[in-house]
């Protein structure tokens, strides 16, 4: 049995609506035709050329990445630039791109359940919510730990860097996660008494008013902390797959933090 690109769009919707997409987010079908017939799949956060071209090499047709290929508005495809050159290859190779990116940051298995669960924990609630939806997610230990041995436990899980704002002896029993860059959750936190936040991308300014504050941020790679929602969506396909008796291949592709620490 075969499936298309329009199913897996159909699955996708049904996982985390589009409706609840930040109004500036673009999802959907990026390059492709929804009629064709998928042969193989490809998991990834980023529309990479890496990623692009490990698909060409598969015989992988399907990526669906987290993060748009299109995020602001294209006025020349020129293939001498990295744009371009995806586009070229994409196009070329018949292969098809949907991205789904914020609805997938506010359902409740969601991009920071997703790290809290390769950590061990489960999630309370959002940070912020709206009514079945929302943002960053709420853990609730049964025992206390030190927030540099967090950190430790973070790094290890992650296979990559870990920065630390605060007191690394303070004593943590609960924190809010938010996979990508969540550092203006802070105050909503604070007004909660929670005092922790692993997230990324979090600046100077925010970093400095946080450490006077007696606020913490574990900080950690952007593409990294939202990679472990491939392994759920991976999940949630082969269920579809098995249920339809369809076999076609998934593969993850994860890369490296572009960040190197010296």
């Amino acid at each position: 049995m075969s499936v298309s690109v329009k199913e897996i769009w159909e699955f996708l919707e049904n996982l985390a609506p589009s409706q609840i997409a930040e109004s500036q987010d673009n999802i959907g079908l990026q390059i492709g035709c929804y009629s064709d017939k998928i042969k193989g799949i490809l998991l990834s956060v980023d529309p990479s050329l890496k990623a692009i071209n490990y698909a060409i090499k598969n015989k992988l047709n399907l990526i669906i990445t987290h993060h748009p290929l299109f995020y602001k508005p294209v006025y020349s495809i020129i293939k001498e630039t990295i744009q371009g050159e995806k586009i070229y290859q994409v196009i070329h190779n018949r292969l098809n791109i949907i991205s789904w990116h914020t609805p997938l940051d506010k359902i409740e298995n969601g991009v920071s359940e997703a790290i809290i669960k390769a950590l061990g924990y489960k999630g309370k609630d959002f940070i912020l919510k709206n009514e079945n939806y929302g943002l960053g997610r709420l853990v609730y230990l049964k025992r206390s730990i030190k927030l540099k041995n967090l950190a430790k436990k973070i790094k290890k899980v992650l296979h990559s860097w870990v920065m630390i704002v605060g007191n690394e002896e303070e004593e943590i029993n609960a924190f809010g996660v938010c996979g990508g860059s969540c550092s203006f959750l802070k105050e909503k936190l604070k007004s909660i008494g929670i005092n922790t936040l692993i997230t990324s991308d979090v600046k100077y300014h925010t970093a400095k008013d946080a450490q006077e504050e007696g606020f913490n941020f574990i900080i950690v790679d952007h593409g990294i902390s939202e990679s472990f929602i491939l392994d759920y969506l991976k999940d949630e396909l082969l269920k579809l797959f098995n249920s339809e008796k369809i076999q076609i291949p998934i593969i993850i592709f994860k890369e490296n933090s572009p960040y190197k620490i010296i």
